[in-house]
């Protein structure tokens, strides 16, 4: 009965998730790592766009592509706090106006900086915001601002392939055999 509790949670782990869910991939090598941003859209009402996303990187802006239809050049830092956010400063950001480019249910990738560290980071701070073209609302609580234009901020992960979470998992359970 424990076993079957552990493999339930270890499923369903990070998967319960209202907000948008951002990774990213890591290419390069040492001082010239390319970090390529994957936003995937959780949002509701069905046509709830996120328009704007920005990272906080520790060696500065360093914009190394865009999705089409998302410029980086308007903004060059961004704090949420007047919106209800954090003042963590956010140093690569991309915004697009037509409110139309990534819908729920959607993932766009592209959203690429350059990282100059001598190691990739291992997690990196995010914000984006949505907005609905048919003032629809957002009906989570997991954002700030207003529920018209929610805003998200969270830390960024490069995903970890599913296969190493079963073999984790199978490994709890031969280990709970051996006792």
């Amino acid at each position: 009965m424990k076993i079957a509790a552990l493999v339930a949670i270890a499923l369903s782990a990070g998967v319960a998730r209202a907000g948008p869910v951002v990774t990213y991939s890591v290419s390069g090598s040492a001082g010239n790592w390319v970090l390529d941003f994957s936003v995937t859209n959780n949002l509701n009402p069905a046509d709830m766009d996120i328009y704007f996303f920005g990272v906080e990187l520790d060696t500065g802006r360093n914009i190394a592509g865009s999705p089409a239809g998302y410029d980086p050049s308007v903004w060059f830092t961004w704090d949420n706090s007047a919106y209800g956010g954090s003042t963590e400063i956010y140093n690569n950001i991309w915004i697009e106006f037509t409110y139309s480019q990534l819908l729920p249910g959607q993932t766009l990738s592209g959203f690429q900086t350059l990282y100059t560290g001598a190691s990739a980071p291992i997690e990196v701070d995010y914000f984006c915001y949505g907005t609905s073209l048919s003032g629809g609302q957002y009906n989570g609580t997991d954002y700030f601002n207003n529920p018209w234009n929610p805003g998200f901020e969270g830390t960024a992960f490069i995903p970890v392939p599913a296969s190493l979470t079963v073999i984790g998992l199978a490994g709890v359970i031969a280990s709970r055999r051996r006792r």
